[in-house]
């Protein structure tokens, strides 16, 4: 079985649907050195991020947009009948916030192509400055700034050679009493300066030129300045900026900003507000002076109408002698009439005022045009109507319905036009600043907390999913078959996994007793190999130089101890006398199992500090015995190939029936090669679901090299999985005894 925790293939018990949290369990005990290791990894990573990390400030403000009033009565039903609403001109204000008529006013306020900030020390130089380290690694030199170094920069104008890249960064190194250096991106010298002075020089085929306000640091400090590209700056700001409509159609408007530097994106904020709120005045301003324009041309006109519609009438009058009486008839379709038309003129003074703003196919001037229609049909009925008065009565209500049209279209454009000029002069859009963006003193991100949390989730998974993911790179063994097919060599048995075996390895870890299987359960399937093996055994020594066997295995954790113990502890039941030795004078752990001290045992009697009698132990009062490491050396391997220890095997060889030597890794350590030569009889315990076809081939060659032929191989662990592929006796049928 196993001599410490039982590593299962997953992959193979997936196939069959068969997923074992214990066997799950087991294979993190096995290899939980690696998923400590890569979990510590990622834990530290996910810290030294939070360390080093930068940290993300956030301005917020507010605009609202209160639903625009067309200049015209009557166009705003229409635009309302139309489906306008302030979700549309908000969304049209948002593009409005980040058109570059918007953005590049406040690019230039604020400076935005320039760019100057200390040098630090790459990946964690800010991270040391921001806790006030930054002094103590000072001394590191290399012109890094490591305090509170200021620098303002009013301008930077590169060649025109530079200006095909989005941004030009060059190193202005400080010097004495407020003199400077600059450098190219190259390292080469442009130009000195001193703060106050505007400084340029030829470089490039061009005219570099600098001019620094302020410059706050010690000698030699460095510096980068960067020149911006104006539609790279634009470009970017419109990308950072985040605008959005609070709310459904509430016309209110929520402006936000990431950004390193709190001063920076507040005053970045308020400079787009104020820029977007000035533009909207302007542009309803213009709408104003174009309505007044508009209005001061109809006025002549509809003067002039008036003046020859009263005209008209008052010759009429005259002609007639004397008034004419309306009839009540005649009174109502004049006042029809009039009303009518006065609506027929109204609109078509919309539709002219209109057409400056909009095309004839635009739905505003669409719905116009059909309201004119619905009205011609209307007056059309109307004149219609008119035809069956007498004559004199028809003459008098049109004249007179052309002056009262005339005088109130006139009436009332003169009293828009006075509008127009009152709204002109006081003119403050229709947007404004709710709430100012206001500097932000707690960073947004990152979240130390959270950021936390998820590396630890993350250091969890990662940990547990290296593990599984070696186990399956590994392609570990899951049946003797490839062993006897690709390796030719015989499998002398083939053990199933005991979760008996599975539970006392767990109980051991935990500090209780570790009990021989094959004496706590007799009749456990894993036993019943270990029988096979035995008998095996009795067959294979017939051709082997002597009596002594030893255990090998690749790498340790496959389960040597366990089949050596319980080989022994069976061959003992057998009525045969055996030793068992504990040869893994480095990690030999037998003596656990066996509740026996470690000292004398193996490297005593090599040193000669005690005779083979003396260090033996006796086990259960039977036949078995047991030779334990000893005292751990620091010469292990050395002592394997003294002659005291050949001379020990030799003596013991004639003393027991069987010698069964449990021997430290083959692939590790070149101490089981020095057993191997002495034994007569060499099994090689691969472990499924672990070992793999390399390690067995490594094995072999090694074993090969040094004249050491494996006379099988013991395949320990067989998994349940495995077992029903033709490997599957072992849990099927058990032989017991009939009770009578």
């Amino acid at each position: 079985m196993t001599n410490d925790t039982h590593a299962r293939s997953i992959s193979a018990a997936m196939q069959d649907g068969e997923i074992d949290l214990r066997q799950i369990l087991d294979t993190v005990r096995q290899h939980y050195l690696l998923g400590v290791v890569v979990a510590a990894s990622v834990l530290f990573i996910g810290v030294f991020y939070l360390f080093v990390a930068t940290p993300i400030y956030k301005a917020d403000a507010l605009v609202q947009i209160e639903q625009q009033q067309l200049p015209i009565p009557g166009l705003q039903d229409i635009s309302t009948a139309l489906g306008s609403n302030s979700n549309t001109e908000a969304g049209a204000e948002i593009q409005v916030m980040l058109s570059r008529s918007v953005i590049l006013p406040v690019v230039e306020q604020l400076n935005l192509t320039v760019e100057a900030e200390p040098h630090r020390f790459p990946l964690w130089g800010d991270a040391l400055v921001r806790r006030g380290l930054g002094e103590v690694f000072s001394a590191i030199g290399g012109g890094y700034a490591w305090g509170d170094e200021q620098i303002d920069v009013s301008r930077l104008e590169v060649p025109a050679s530079f200006h095909g890249a989005k941004s030009t960064s060059m190193i202005l190194r400080a010097g004495a009493a407020g003199a400077y250096t600059l450098e190219g991106p190259d390292g080469q010298k442009i130009l000195s300066g001193r703060v106050g002075q505007a400084a340029a020089a030829n470089f490039a085929g061009g005219q570099v030129s600098i001019f620094v306000r302020a410059l706050t640091a010690s000698p030699d400090t460095e510096f980068v300045v960067t020149s911006y590209r104006t539609d790279a700056v634009v470009a970017a700001l419109q990308g950072n900026l985040s605008i959005a409509e609070k709310g459904k159609q509430t016309g209110i408007i929520g402006l936000s900003m990431l950004g390193e530097d709190p001063v920076r994106i507040t005053n970045i904020l308020n400079g787009v507000m104020n820029s977007y709120t000035r533009q909207n005045v302007e542009i309803h301003s213009e709408q104003a002076s174009k309505s007044l324009q508009f209005l001061d041309q109809q006025l002549p006109d509809l003067r002039r109408q008036l003046t020859t519609a009263e005209a008209a009438l008052q010759a009429f009058r005259s002609q007639k002698g004397a008034a004419v009486d309306l009839s009540v008839a005649g009174k109502a379709i004049l006042d029809q009439a009039t009303a009518v038309e006065m609506q027929i003129s109204n609109l078509r003074l919309q539709r002219s005022e209109m057409k400056l703003r909009f095309t004839d196919a635009s739905p505003p001037v669409q719905a116009l045009q059909q309201q004119l229609s619905q009205l011609e049909a209307t007056k059309g009925e109307i004149e219609g109507q008119l035809k069956g008065l007498p004559q004199t009565e028809l003459e008098t209500i049109r004249l007179t319905r052309d002056v009262q049209v005339a005088n109130d279209l006139y009436v009332q454009l003169l009293n828009k036009a006075q509008e127009y000029k009152v709204a002109k002069a006081g003119t403050v859009g229709n947007a404004r600043i709710v709430d100012a963006a206001v500097q932000p003193w707690r960073k947004d991100k990152p979240q130390g907390a959270i950021v936390l949390a998820l590396t630890f989730l993350i250091a969890i998974f990662a940990g547990i999913g290296s593990i599984f993911i070696k186990v399956a790179l590994r392609r570990a063994l899951e049946t003797p078959e490839a062993i006897e097919v690709q390796l030719g060599l015989p499998v002398f048995a083939t053990i199933p996994h005991s979760e008996t075996e599975a539970a006392i390895r767990r109980k051991v870890l935990t500090g209780g007793a570790s009990p021989l299987l094959c004496r706590e359960v007799p009749q456990e399937p894993a036993v019943e190999s270990l029988r096979s093996l035995r008998t095996s055994l009795q067959f294979a020594l017939l051709e082997a130089k002597n009596n002594i066997v030893a255990i090998h295995g690749p790498t340790p954790g496959i389960g040597k101890s366990f089949v050596a113990a319980n080989l022994a502890f069976l061959l003992s039941d057998a009525e045969k006398t055996v030793l068992l030795i504990d040869a893994d004078m480095r990690k030999g752990h037998v003596h656990k199992s066996l509740s026996k001290p470690r000292s004398p045992g193996l490297s005593e009697v090599i040193t000669g500090n005690s005779t083979l009698e003396a260090a033996v132990h006796s086990f259960d009062g039977g036949r078995m015995r047991f030779l334990s490491t000893g005292k751990i050396p620091p010469n292990p391997a050395e002592l394997l190939t003294h002659g005291n220890f050949q001379a020990m095997l030799q003596q013991a060889s004639k003393l027991f029936d069987f010698v069964i030597i449990d021997t430290p890794p083959t692939l590790n350590l070149a101490d089981s090669i020095s057993i191997g030569k002495l034994t007569g009889v060499n099994f090689l315990v691969v472990r499924g679901g672990l070992s793999t076809i390399q390690d067995v081939q490594i094995s072999q060659r090694r074993m090969d090299q040094s004249g050491i032929r494996i006379d099988g191989v013991i395949f320990n662990d067989l998994s349940a999985s495995a077992s029903k592929y033709g490997y599957g006796g072992y849990y099927s049928y058990k032989y017991k005894s009939e009770v009578t």
